[in-house]
């Protein structure tokens, strides 16, 4: 499952909210192109999505989430299998 879907799946009730905004008919007019097999949504002309993070898009663009809300979501999400979280001490008063 894609980081988006799991955001998607945070949010009770959102899928339905974008279904009825009309996420599927905005979907059908989307390029949409293939790569290995996946099928992938073109958002800003040159960036492919799954299906998911249109959904999330299409969401934020419509008002249903907010930027926030989803940043909340995926800070939530567990880390990938082949990343590790790593703690760097800094001198106090540098980033």
């Amino acid at each position: 499952m894609d980081q988006y879907a799991e955001i998607l799946a945070s949010f009770p009730g959102l899928k339905q909210q974008l279904e009825k905004a009309g996420f599927r008919s905005w979907l059908k007019r989307q390029r949409c192109t293939q790569v290995e097999g996946q099928s992938y949504v073109v958002l800003g002309g040159d960036r492919l999505a799954s299906e998911a993070e249109a959904m999330v898009a299409f969401g934020l663009e419509r008002g249903l989430v907010s930027p926030e809300d989803v940043q909340a979501a995926a800070a939530r999400q567990p880390l990938p299998p082949d990343v590790a979280a790593v703690n760097i001490d800094t001198p106090e008063g540098e980033q």
